[in-house]
């Protein structure tokens, strides 16, 4: 089988090596479609603090079942199709007794602790299936909208911190697919007014054709002064009850402060990279707002049950970010920081050729 090895910050390898054998007590998967995400970006161009190299990546993982342990026979079937929920918490520390399994004390994670799915088999072990990572798909649901599931079930925990309530209004800063998944998930949750928020026009374009259908508008934050004039005016002068930070950038954390409204949330959802994490930011926004500053960080299997579900259903619609479909000889060049990538959403990597070609049609359509 081949798969893509991470041996050092920038450095890719291709393999062919024996498909795994079964454990007892655990899965085969044949992987099918495995998405990039901007995490696996950042792992690959400057590392990261939980990864154990060499590694394969990726952790939006989904498939069909080719091989069951014998442990397992009765729970589980070669050919059904699942989803691999990335996060594999221990169930018996403090946090995961809290119902906070993210912030597990022995977390591990598909990509990090364990070989990803940028392979062509990969195994589940006994203890992530003991913490529920599997989900079977519905059997509409293309192997590449499965495997957004994964990035809207962080969506989920993230409002939820966030405790998003009906009627209130909502900024997204970023208008990339994690915003997108926001902006759906928000018109689902009962949100009012949703803006959305970005540096380029052009990604604000592309929301507008995506989302344009239940969004309020969208502003160019370009300019930091003419943009909080721009939220002052649209707010009448109250501010956005959520925001959600759906973008690494220290100035849009800074610039949130004076967009939220009093009372309301912020939500730094996406984590900044390493040595650009200090950020200095106006605590007097705060105080004299009572509002909230939290963070979001990964998901549950709880979330990822329920993204599966509201994909399924039609609530939240992932084929508009499937923009580029790729083998894994492409993969690298995926990874790669590069401004001729800025206009893609979501890239997923396929393993199958005609099911690549099914997903193109369908995607199109």
């Amino acid at each position: 089988m081949k798969r893509a090895v991470l041996q050092d910050i920038k450095k890719l390898t291709q393999e062919t090596v024996p498909v795994p054998e079964c454990p007892q007590d655990g899965l085969l998967i044949e992987v099918k479609a495995c998405a990039v995400c901007a995490t696996d970006v950042k792992i690959y161009n400057y590392g990261h603090r939980l990864l154990e190299l060499p590694r394969v990546l990726g952790h939006e993982i989904a498939g069909v079942i080719n091989q069951v342990g014998e442990q397992l026979k009765d729970r589980f079937t070669p050919g059904q199709r699942v989803a691999v929920c990335a996060v594999v918490n221990c169930g018996e520390c403090l946090y995961c007794r809290r119902a906070q399994p993210s912030m597990c004390l022995d977390l591990k994670a598909f990509g990090y602790h364990y070989d990803g799915g940028y392979q062509e088999y990969m195994i589940v072990p006994n203890r992530a299936i003991c913490c529920g990572v599997i989900n079977f798909i519905a059997d509409h649901m293309s192997f590449e909208q499965a495997a957004l599931a994964e990035l809207l079930a962080c969506c989920i925990n993230g409002q939820r911190l966030s405790e998003v309530q009906l009627g209130q209004n909502m900024l997204i800063m970023g208008a990339g697919p994690v915003g997108i998944l926001q902006g759906q998930l928000a018109k689902n949750n009962g949100i009012g007014e949703i803006y959305f928020a970005d540096i380029a026009d052009a990604k604000l374009k592309q929301v507008q054709d995506i989302c344009g259908q239940f969004i309020a508008g969208t502003i160019n934050s370009g300019n930091s002064e003419t943009f909080v004039k721009q939220v002052t005016q649209i707010t009448q002068g109250k501010g956005f009850d959520q925001v959600m930070v759906c973008c690494s950038a220290g100035a849009a954390q800074q610039v949130a402060l004076e967009c939220v409204a009093k009372c309301g949330c912020i939500n730094l959802f996406g984590g900044l990279p390493e040595g650009k994490s200090q950020v200095l930011l106006d605590t007097n926004q705060i105080h004299y707002k009572q509002c909230r500053v939290i963070g979001t960080h990964g998901s549950s299997v709880e979330d990822n049950f329920i993204a599966l579900d509201m994909i399924a259903r039609g609530r939240i619609d992932v084929a508009p970010l499937i923009s580029n479909l790729i083998n894994l000889d492409q993969l690298e060049n995926a990874l790669v920081l590069s401004d001729q990538n800025s206009d893609h959403l979501k890239t997923v990597v396929v393993f199958s050729r005609q099911e690549k070609e099914l997903s193109k049609v369908a995607v199109n359509k």
